[in-house]
């Protein structure tokens, strides 16, 4: 009789950590809709509320685009001079933690024609 309770309370306790980790789980965002990360994006996230936890999907041709987390100063410089992390894989996924999270490509000129974005994490 033991050993049915302690398999029935194990049971509950691994429901309640599976729930626990879906509501701990963002919001799937896929930068750009359907036109993907690409050059003229700026804009994209406007009005748009973003959530610690949610995941920016960057979907973008790697032949030619990159994608660069970069500090507030490169990005409103369209430069990357300080730390950065450089992704290039044409299908990125970036969790949000809280505050504000720069993204810009860098090959060429994109930044300059756009190709940046700036989001807010609440």
């Amino acid at each position: 009789m033991a050993r049915g309770t302690i398999v029935a309370t194990i049971l509950v306790l691994l429901l309640a950590i599976c729930c626990t980790t879906t509501l701990v789980h963002g919001k799937e965002w896929i930068v750009g809709d359907d036109k993907g990360w690409a050059i003229g994006i700026s804009g994209w996230e406007n009005g748009k509320r973003f959530q610690s936890g949610d995941v920016l999907v960057f979907k973008y041709e790697p032949a030619m685009h990159n994608l660069v987390q970069v500090e507030e100063r490169d990005y409103n410089s369209c430069s990357v001079v300080g730390p950065s992390k450089f992704y290039d894989s044409g299908n990125d996924h970036i969790q949000l933690a809280g505050g504000k999270a720069f993204f810009l490509c860098s090959v060429m000129r994109h930044c300059e024609q756009g190709m940046k974005m700036a989001v807010t994490v609440e």
